[in-house]
């Protein structure tokens, strides 16, 4: 009973230290409007008429805060599995939410994570660097392209027989450039807190990687052979303590392609926090996705989450040239088997593979 109670209690101590942000906002605010009226009742004439000016004012330190974190508040795609052949893609992931650099032609965003998954195959390590170049258009619009690096290396492969656990296992690498995306970003509202990015994947991994004639499977490979489609909107609410960033993510993963392999969409929500301590930001997140059905490997149905809920911790670095953030993520999720090979029963519910990652964000030239 313990054990199976865990995991909602995690959720919950996530989703509380993620909604008392916003609750300690809105508290002030309400104090702040109360204050407000209790100066205008109070003042007359042309003092009213400034209390009033006051109330709509905005802050010129906030307009400069909100307008340098805009360029960097882009979410990544999924931390376990950025840019190509994920088994469990979609998502929010580890988001880069504290000062930022600024000041260069266009902004650099390199984040590397590394993920073990234990499969039937044998264990798996998927290791990505995405690197992230946008350049602002305008104080609107913002143009951006992602450059994946993909290295999976898997080891006691399998290659004979999957289900044969006397069948000689192997170490197989595979490695290379994965599915490149560009993304165009749109900044809502009076001071640019809100943003709305579209993303377009690119089929340039391989997708048809094999071991001695035989197709590796759709996790294993670069790419998936087919364009993808994410629409992200994030919302910043700037804080004299830090910065809370709340969003969604709608994701198009592939569709079918031409081996029959299989992606689902998936739709995420999501909330972080970032706390400002001095050069330092820590800052935790949680993120829920639901993806509508499992993912096909040649017509065979995966293992793969219909919904998880994912904690994600980082702490960020930075001065006006360089920012650094390294973090790590953790999904619970829910897979709807009953059970699993030979008919032993299993619970659907379960931990996920946990990903580490390091970022470098610069602003150079």
């Amino acid at each position: 009973m313990t054990r199976s109670r865990s995991p909602w209690l995690l959720a919950l101590a996530f989703l509380a230290a993620a909604v008392y942000p916003a609750v300690d906002r809105w508290i002030e605010s309400g104090r702040l409007r109360r204050r407000m009226d209790h100066l205008r009742s109070a003042s007359t004439g042309r003092d009213s008429a400034a209390a009033r000016a006051c109330d709509f004012a905005p802050d010129p330190a906030l307009l400069v805060r909100v307008a340098a974190l805009g360029p960097l508040l882009a979410g990544w795609q999924t931390i376990g599995g950025c840019g190509a052949g994920s088994g469990t893609g979609g998502g929010a992931g580890l988001k880069w939410i504290g000062r930022g650099v600024s000041g260069g032609l266009f902004n650099v965003q390199s984040q590397a994570t590394y993920t073990r998954i234990h499969s039937s195959t044998g264990l798996e390590q998927h290791m990505f660097v995405n690197t992230l170049i946008t350049r602002e258009l305008s104080e609107k619009w913002i143009l951006g392209a992602n450059i994946p690096y993909v290295y999976k290396y898997f080891t006691d492969y399998f290659f004979l027989n999957p289900l044969d656990p006397l069948a000689p296992g192997i170490d197989v690498s595979n490695g290379g450039l994965g599915d490149m995306s560009l993304q165009l970003t749109r900044r809502l509202g009076r001071i640019n807190a809100t943003t709305l990015t579209a993303m377009v994947g690119l089929p340039t991994g391989a997708h048809n990687g094999r071991y001695r004639g035989k197709l590796l499977l759709q996790q294993q490979q670069l790419g998936f052979g087919r364009p993808t489609a994410n629409l992200i909107l994030d919302h910043a609410m700037d804080e004299i303590w830090g910065v809370i960033v709340v969003g969604g993510v709608a994701s198009w993963r592939g569709g079918q392609n031409e081996f029959d392999n299989y992606r689902a969409p998936s739709a995420t929500t999501y909330a972080y926090s970032g706390y400002f301590l001095g050069p330092f930001v820590p800052a935790i997140g949680l993120a829920a996705t639901g993806f509508r059905g499992h993912d096909r490997d040649q017509t065979l149905e995966q293992m793969t989450p219909l919904f998880s809920l994912t904690g994600n911790v980082s702490l960020e670095w930075s001065t006006d040239w360089i920012a650094v953030l390294a973090g790590a993520s953790m999904p619970y999720q829910y897979d709807g088997f009953l059970t699993g090979t030979n008919a032993v029963p299993r619970s659907p519910w379960a931990l996920g593979p946990w990903t580490v990652a390091l970022g470098l964000a610069l602003s150079p030239f």
